[in-house]
């Protein structure tokens, strides 16, 4: 962040901290706060805003509730402009789903939507570091031995990976979400077989294989296929678990 004129201008109206807020969420929205970028020191933000330094804190820790910054610690810290992830959204959807506002049908629904289309355009545009990535994740998941909770968090790096590889910024934040709702908070509770296990890594390995081999109708069709045979895995799963 370059030095010189004030980036903010002061506020005077009820409820300060919530234009502080804006002004620090536009400057982010708009570029002028990079990720990464140091934000000014407290008293520096209380002098450019003309606010009290209750207020500034209050707007600070809003925006750091927000996921929009961070604290770092040290002679070197402050608040950081965030890099920008998903933690928010997972939050928020495992927040619904605990509630009972969304149910694994709509989860798989979602993913069955998203997923194949991402799996489409990453036949057309995943480099070489991309496709090392995903292999990489294919034989760390094929490993024998892994554990329940190792071999779930494998299957949701394969999908994430395969998002990030499709070059959408949303098929990436919304794909880490649905994965790591079903991972966290679904997939905990479920024990697939060894049948199950091998199915997973069959499927996978298909979707890598179309993808390298630039084929999108392929890739497209395996993840849909892969996605709709793990619903009725889990389906199955807990049927057994609530006949048991």
């Amino acid at each position: 962040m370059e030095s010189g004129a004030p980036m903010f201008s002061s506020v005077r109206t009820p409820r300060v901290y919530e234009h502080i807020v804006a002004q620090i969420e536009r400057a982010i929205f708009d570029g002028r706060l990079q990720q990464g970028d140091k934000l000014p020191a407290e008293r520096q933000l209380v002098r450019e805003f003309g606010a009290s330094r209750v207020a500034v804190r209050e707007a600070l820790r809003a925006l750091e509730h927000r996921g929009l910054v961070e604290v770092r610690q040290g002679s070197a810290g402050g608040y950081f402009i965030r890099e920008m992830d998903a933690g928010p959204v997972v939050r928020d959807f495992q927040t619904l789903f605990r509630l009972g506002r969304v149910s694994l049908a709509q989860l798989v629904e979602a993913r069955a939507l998203i997923e194949p289309e991402s799996a489409r355009l990453a036949a057309l545009r995943a480099n070489e570091p991309d496709i090392k990535a995903v292999l990489a994740a294919l034989d760390a998941r094929a490993e024998t031995g892994a554990p329940g909770r190792r071999r779930r968090s494998l299957d949701a790096e394969f999908h994430r990976l395969i998002a990030a590889a499709a070059r959408n910024p949303v098929h990436a934040v919304v794909t880490h979400s649905l994965t790591a709702l079903q991972s966290n908070v679904v997939g905990g509770r479920t024990d697939l077989t060894v049948e199950d296990d091998a199915a997973i890594v069959t499927a996978h390995r298909t979707i890598y294989e179309a993808i390298v081999g630039h084929d999108p109708e392929t890739a497209r069709a395996a993840m849909h296929a892969h996605i709709i045979d793990i619903e009725q895995r889990l389906g199955r799963v807990g049927v057994e678990r609530a006949a048991s």
